[in-house]
């Protein structure tokens, strides 16, 4: 599916600057057609076939990495970050290694590894959400990047949106209403939002989030961090593993202007339709990937898919006389050979000798938590550190 980007820029204010419109209290008015029902439907069929591919711990790592690499690329790339893809796949990958070296002591390189350090670790914005929370999450954004703004603190003083030529395009919520109104975007959130489908909810969430514009700097990296945590949240479990930012920010004007369209005339519609369209397009794209790497269909016998079915339904260690249960009429020696073999090709972990050997399919995410845990430790603030050490139960 490709995007018609054209037919979208139809969608234009009327003029310059728009104003965002006080809602005391927030209660959106949502209104969607046809063509998106079948739209959502067809993601929410992808978000759960991907749970049924099975990958080996190698491929499933990258195809995370790769995803979380282009969604942090685009949000800090559209924010003035001179890094380019390449750049923030390298510091990704050695991030989720364990073997990121610190090349500078702040800025580009630090704004990555914070995004992806959040990323790993979403229980630090865990529901409900509250202004503290919110909060939180722009100071480690914005942590150590040579931010010259109050961090982590909603602002005091009034902004606007300038273009590069100094042309003002947008003049968010006056400083002394910043609070009232987030708090009823977070009422909204914590008790309306989880009524409607994952894409409608958390874009007409990060619609208002951007309109209220809360802080002196970062608002839409972290806008765009808690709009995936909110497709999550919201159903769509599997949406970490789409390159959801490139499709909705390659087009940077567009993107501005669908949100500038949606203060002017109220309706949300257009933005909805245009962040369905391009979620769409990641899932097809994973879907893609992940259809390559399956191993359910890469030739393995009867008796290794059995195992590797029942290993992920079951998600917890296993011995050989399990297994060998599982697949029926099978000697012990043909079962261990099997298991020794998933083992090899990174889908099984193994400990434990002889009669005490334990399996269990790999987790690359839990994998990854444990090396980032310990990048968090010589990239973060104090404050983050002791909000992870609560939050971190790995599997045993």
């Amino acid at each position: 599916m490709t995007i018609d980007y054209y037919n979208y820029y139809e969608f234009k204010p009327g003029g310059y600057p728009v104003k965002h419109r006080r809602k005391e209290p927030f209660i959106p008015m949502i209104n969607v057609g046809t063509a998106y029902r079948d739209r959502i439907n067809e993601i929410r069929r992808f978000d759960f076939e991907f749970d049924r591919f099975i990958l080996s711990a190698d491929d499933y790592g990258k195809l995370i990495e790769d995803a979380y690499a282009s969604n942090v690329h685009w949000s800090t790339k559209l924010e003035g970050n001179p890094l380019t893809e390449q750049e923030t796949a390298k510091i990704t990958s050695d991030t989720f290694s364990g073997t990121l070296i610190r090349e500078r002591p702040f800025g580009p390189f630090q704004e990555i590894v914070n995004h992806l350090i959040h990323g790993i670790f979403p229980e630090i914005s865990s529901f409900p959400w509250t202004h503290e929370k919110i909060e939180f999450l722009n100071f480690i954004l914005l942590w150590n990047t040579g931010a010259n703004t109050k961090m982590g603190e909603y602002r005091k003083n009034h902004c606007s949106v300038k273009t590069s030529t100094g042309m003002e395009i947008f003049i968010p919520a006056p400083p002394e209403h910043v609070r009232e109104e987030m708090g009823f975007l977070l009422d909204w959130v914590n008790h309306q939002a989880p009524a409607y489908d994952p894409i409608a909810g958390a874009t007409v969430f990060f619609h208002e989030f951007e309109s209220v514009h809360p802080f002196e700097d970062g608002n839409g990296r972290t806008g765009r961090s808690l709009f995936h945590l909110l497709l999550q949240e919201l159903g769509l479990r599997n949406s970490n593993l789409c390159k959801i930012d490139c499709y909705i920010l390659k087009d940077s004007e567009l993107y501005y202007q669908l949100l500038a369209y949606a203060d002017y005339t109220g309706s949300y519609a257009e933005l909805i339709d245009f962040f369905s369209y391009s979620i769409l397009k990641s899932y097809e794209d994973a879907q893609k990937r992940l259809s390559q790497m399956d191993l359910i269909n890469s030739g393995l016998d009867e008796i290794s898919l059995r195992i590797l079915r029942k290993s992920k339904e079951r998600q917890k260690w296993f011995t050989l006389k399990e297994a060998t249960e599982w697949v029926g009429e099978v000697g012990d020696q043909t079962v261990r050979s099997r298991l020794n073999e998933l083992v090899e090709m990174s889908v099984l972990e193994r400990i434990g000798q002889t009669r005490a050997t334990r399996y269990r399919l790999r987790d690359p995410l839990d994998e990854i938590r444990r090396e980032v845990l310990e990048i968090a430790y010589e990239n973060s603030p104090e404050e983050l550190m002791e909000k992870i050490k609560g939050i971190t139960p790995y599997r045993e």
